[in-house]
């Protein structure tokens, strides 16, 4: 069984060893390869260990999830990144689908959802691998003969890479590939042209598929980062005007829930009728459609994180308070019934619990 290597970021020690002491790393296949207390030690790490998979939480000192995620990916842009947030910081959180982040986590997370997010990210590895190794294991022989531009279908990948709005994987396609080609032999003059021909093509498909029209300006060496800097261009062109309007709307309710989460009032008619502006069954739809759950699931899942972060970062808070905090403010004992349906045990049993252990 291939072995992932992870790095775990995050200033909290009783969150870093959490992780560390609860995941199975072996049954998973995966191996701790260290830990960071903030993201500049995080970089230093990344530099020293080439992690596959970097769980990182968004608040921290000196250098923080976002910056650490945007010069985490320079240094090694295959990494994928899982992102740990906490309750009002779900804006940063959508900031780090900018950088190709496709999955975080709320905080406090337990063992079932971090082993999830990993297994998933184990399927992200191994498609970054498979995607590289299939696109230059047979086609570098081609452009070393020509000298011009690569006969592959890399490029298509790279346009693909921006039409899903997928700034990440564009990133490390591209400096793989890259990496390669430079390893096989392929000069500098001719890897300045191809990375032109390259930027042509993309523009030029863009253009006649989508109606994007783009400003490049023609590269004068080989040097990567010029050349992912014109392909950033590309992808915030595309990005910006074609946005997926039903995806940030799904972002939106999301974003909405946590906002309001203390109303007893909100649903998805309340945020239809206060927020949105349209009807509550396509909304209903839509949200399913995209993330696979009711809303009502969702919201009954945010609110119960909210009720287990207040549990357990404020351990003299009543219960009737916690529930007034989490939307359930005329029925603590609704919100005890709810608790211990989704997690086994009533507040004060899992609050009691939790304390011991600590």
């Amino acid at each position: 069984m291939s072995s992932y290597r992870v790095i775990i970021v995050d200033d909290e020690r009783m969150a870093r060893e959490g992780i560390a002491e609860t995941i199975e790393w072996t049954t998973l296949g995966m191996v701790l390869a260290g830990t960071a207390v903030n993201g500049q030690q995080a970089l230093e790490k990344i530099q020293e260990l080439q992690p596959d998979v970097v769980i990182t939480d968004i608040k921290m000192p000196i250098v923080d999830g976002l910056q650490l995620i945007e010069q985490g990916l320079k240094i090694s842009p295959h990494i994928v990144f899982i992102v740990l947030s906490g309750f009002g910081e779900f804006e940063l959180a959508t900031q780090a689908m900018r950088f190709g982040v496709r999955r975080y986590l709320l905080k406090p997370s337990d063992e079932h959802e971090i082993t999830e997010a990993l297994q998933w990210s184990k399927q992200e590895v191994d498609a970054i691998r498979s995607n590289f190794a299939e696109n230059t294991q047979s086609k570098v022989s081609n452009a070393l003969a020509s000298q011009g531009i690569i006969s592959s279908s890399i490029p298509s990948d790279l346009l693909q890479a921006i039409v899903e709005a997928d700034e990440s994987r564009l990133m490390k396609i591209s400096r793989l590939w890259i990496e390669q080609l430079l390893s096989e032999g392929l000069s500098l003059h001719a890897l300045q042209e191809n990375n032109n021909h390259v930027l042509s093509y993309i523009g030029n498909q863009l253009k006649s598929e989508y109606g994007i029209s783009t400003t490049l300006t023609a590269l004068e060496s080989h040097d990567i980062q010029a050349f992912q800097k014109e392909l950033g261009k590309l992808y915030t062109s595309f990005h910006y005007r074609k946005i997926d309007k039903k995806g940030m709307l799904v972002i939106k309710i999301k974003q909405l829930t946590i906002q309001h989460i203390q109303n007893r009032q909100l649903s998805l008619q309340w945020l239809a009728q206060h927020y949105l502006f349209l009807n509550s069954e396509y909304l209903g739809k839509l949200f399913r459609q995209d993330t696979g759950e009711k809303y009502t699931q969702f919201l009954t899942f945010v609110r119960m994180k909210k009720a287990k972060e207040l549990l357990l970062s404020h351990p003299t808070m009543k219960i009737y308070e916690v529930a007034e905090q989490c939307g359930f403010e005329r029925d603590p004992q609704y919100f005890s019934n709810v608790f211990k349906k989704f997690y086994g045990f009533t507040p004060n049993e899992y609050r009691k619990q939790y304390l011991e252990d600590n």
